[in-house]
C-alpha cells in the first residue's frame, strides 16, 4: 500500500502539527490512502482511531471540535478546596495548641 519512506514522512508531518490541524491531516490522509478507515489508519501509521475519527467528522461537518487545554492536569488545592487555609490555621492557631506557649510562626503559613 505505502512505502516505509512514505510512511514515515507522513508520520513526521502529523507530529509537527498540533490540535485540529493535526486531525484535519490525519483525516485526509485517511480519506486519500485507506478508503476513510480510521482503524485502517491506526493499524498502518499507528495513529489514535479516535482522534482520526474525529478529524473526520470535523471534516464531514466542517464544524471543528475546541481543545480545552486547560481543563487538563492537576489543578491548585487552593482552587480544589477554598477553604483549606482557613481549616489549617484554624486547627493551629494558639487556642488549638497542647502547650498554648509553642506558637506557630506565621512565616511557616505565608497568606
Amino acid at each position: 500500500m505505502l512505502s516505509d519512506s512514505i510512511k514515515s514522512t507522513i508520520k513526521d508531518a502529523a507530529t509537527k502539527l498540533t490540535g485540529n490541524r493535526k486531525r484535519a491531516f490525519m483525516a485526509k490522509v485517511t480519506e486519500d490512502y485507506f478508503e476513510g478507515s480510521a482503524r485502517k489508519a491506526e493499524t498502518v501509521l499507528g495513529w489514535y482511531r479516535h482522534s482520526v475519527q474525529l478529524g473526520l467528522h470535523e471534516r464531514q461537518t466542517g464544524i471543528v471540535c475546541v481543545d480545552n487545554y486547560q481543563a487538563r492536569g492537576r489543578h491548585k488545592s487552593e482552587t480544589l478546596l477554598p477553604n483549606l487555609e482557613a481549616d489549617v490555621h484554624s486547627l493551629v492557631d494558639a487556642q488549638a495548641q497542647a502547650d498554648p506557649f509553642i506558637a506557630i510562626s506565621p512565616a511557616l503559613y505565608p497568606h
